[in-house]
């Protein structure tokens, strides 16, 4: 009995504590020029799906009505992420590019990184370890 006791407790400490290791990101995404299509966002915990661009986190897909977008992640576990975001201007469900290869609809990157060319994980990288907001540009 005290053992069953003892287990019972041990299971409700541990499970306040994955309660109070949940952390919220907020983000303000924009300036969003053409306020048409969909806006994609993905969140990676690692540069191997990153780079992929399958297996995220977490994904939100929302409809672009106004040049500032925000919104949220809940529940994430403390760590080092990254964001990709594409606006699909058309609903083609690709990123557009010109004769050129260079986009043609709007995209972002967590730190705004990708000055010149998609970032990498390490660029886009940052730290989750308590409830945290970032603002994320539109090219």
């Amino acid at each position: 009995m005290k053992l069953h006791l003892l287990f019972c407790c041990s299971a409700l400490v541990l499970g306040s504590f994955s309660t109070l290791a949940a952390h919220q990101l907020a983000l303000d995404i924009g300036p969003i020029e053409n306020k048409a299509g969909t806006l994609h966002v993905a969140l990676y915990n690692n540069a191997e799906h990153y780079d992929a661009g399958k297996n995220a986190v977490a994904v939100q897909k929302l409809e672009v009505t106004s040049s500032q977008v925000q919104l949220q992640f809940a529940g994430l576990e403390a760590g080092q992420y990254a964001i990709k975001i594409m606006h699909d201007e058309n609903n083609n469900g690709k990123l557009d590019r010109n004769m050129l290869g260079i986009p043609s609809e709007g995209y972002g990157f967590s730190n705004n990184a990708g000055q010149f060319g998609p970032a990498s994980f390490a660029d886009a990288a940052f730290t989750v370890s308590a409830d945290q907001n970032l603002q994320i540009q539109i090219r």
